[in-house]
């Protein structure tokens, strides 16, 4: 579960807790081995031990020994999964954030979300820091007015965690003078995910001249980069400056950025959101597939937009037939057939890769709506060869509030899928479990 060196450093701090009273699987997860893991879990999940607590217990276990036991940066990468399960675990995040390490800096980029550390000494300490995960950490501490010069330096950092940080803090900074610099990055970033980042900080800023900036970016930008685009558009001080105006052309023109698009108008209401919502029916029933599965997400199920929703539950094709039941499960008076409906795309007979994709989709929306007739194949597809398999078996056991059973991926052989399901179930904590 970590290498030897990993073990060394976790062990000490978590030594003190084994003795003082767990019991297996727990007191395995904090000092045994996987092997030893995998039987302790069997034995408590056969004698009906493993009870909703206990696998919580041992979610928090596995979740603290990876954070302790992770290096480099394939660990920096698994313990930047862990943001939804940050407060269960933030002891041994500041612990293991005390470190020099890539891990570190990812760990301490969390807790500063959190609001746990100071962030005038973050940016004191590492804004010199010859580490690019710790200058990250000062980047994105520094979000007062007084920090655009180190702010702006970040901007250009050679490395891309910086600057995505750095973009970050000044989204949160809205300062004007920050304006042309962003938008000099909106253009020139090598990274994708930094040029949407600063294109949103850009839109935060707003007014007339960022609006119509990102207007000049529009005709060189693709799909995902029209969609941040969009997102900068729908920020307040753009909308109000002509991105309701920028925003309106582009839902009239189609495409996922049209479906982004009219879904903004219809979250900032207002005389937009009426046609917007037109645009999203079409985009149902006339679209791509790409923007069919967008729209149905995106939709709000007024007794309108139900009805493009009910017609594409069966028309469209059996992965968007999922998305669109699943929408319609929500619905008092929908629920019972779409679940019925769901059921029969959840047990067919696949014989291609898109029919295997809905089968799977449909025992997930079965699973999030508590339909436990999905139990038995997902309890077995924990014991598939294939990772991701286990993994969306293990997640949507966990959302049927199968604790129990979900538990058996907390010793699963791939350190990915034990973290993701040790904070699944560290997430839920207080919601009911059978």
């Amino acid at each position: 579960m970590g290498s030897v060196a990993g073990i060394q450093r976790w062990a000490w701090a978590l030594l003190f807790l084994a003795e003082c009273g767990p019991k297996p699987p727990v007191r395995t997860a904090l000092r045994g081995d996987l092997a030893m893991l995998k039987r302790d879990i069997a034995a408590a999940q056969q004698a009906r031990e493993l009870t909703p607590t206990v696998a919580l217990h041992l979610a928090q276990a596995v979740a603290e020994r990876e954070v302790m036991s992770a290096e480099g940066k394939y660990g920096a990468r698994r313990v930047r999964t862990l943001r939804a399960c940050a407060r269960p675990l933030r002891d041994v995040m500041e612990k293991r954030a005390t470190d020099e390490d890539d891990v570190s800096a990812e760990l301490s980029l969390i807790l500063l979300e959190q609001n746990v550390l100071d962030r005038i000494s973050q940016v004191n300490r590492y804004a010199g820091s010859d580490s690019g995960g710790f200058r990250a950490v000062a980047a994105r501490a520094a979000v007062r007015p007084i920090d655009g010069d180190v702010r702006q330096h970040f901007f250009a950092d050679p490395d891309e965690r910086v600057r995505r940080a750095a973009f970050s803090a000044a989204y949160d900074a809205r300062q004007p003078s920050e304006l042309g610099p962003l938008l000099d990055s909106a253009r020139l970033d090598p990274d994708p995910q930094a040029q949407n980042q600063a294109t949103r900080a850009a839109g935060a800023i707003g007014g007339e001249h960022a609006v119509l900036a990102l207007k000049d970016l529009w005709a060189r930008a693709d799909e995902a980069r029209k969609i941040g685009i969009v997102d900068a558009w729908a920020e307040k001080a753009s909308f109000v400056a002509g991105g309701e105006r920028e925003l309106s052309v582009v839902a009239d023109s189609g495409g996922v950025a049209g479906v982004s698009a009219s879904y903004a108008l219809v979250r900032a209401g207002g005389a937009g959101a009426a046609p917007a919502n037109a645009q999203l029916r079409h985009a149902i029933r006339e679209g791509t597939d790409d923007e069919k599965r967008l729209a149905l997400n995106v939709i709000e199920l007024s007794l309108q937009n139900e009805a493009a929703v009910l017609e594409a539950s069966r028309t469209a094709s059996a992965e968007l037939q999922v998305v669109a039941l699943s929408r319609l499960s929500d619905l008092p008076g929908r629920s019972d057939r779409a679940l019925s409906a769901l059921r029969v795309l959840a047990n067919q007979t696949v014989t291609s890769e898109a029919e295997l994709r809905a089968r799977e989709a449909a025992v997930d929306a079965l699973a999030r709506a508590g339909d436990s007739s999905v139990e038995p194949a997902l309890v077995k597809a924990l014991r598939s060869g294939d990772m991701p398999t286990r993994w969306h078996a293990a997640r949507a056991l966990t959302s049927l509030g199968d604790y129990s059973d979900a538990a058996t991926a907390l010793a699963d052989d791939d350190a990915r899928v034990r973290t993701d399901v040790a904070c699944a179930l560290l997430s839920r904590r207080g919601r009911s479990a059978h």
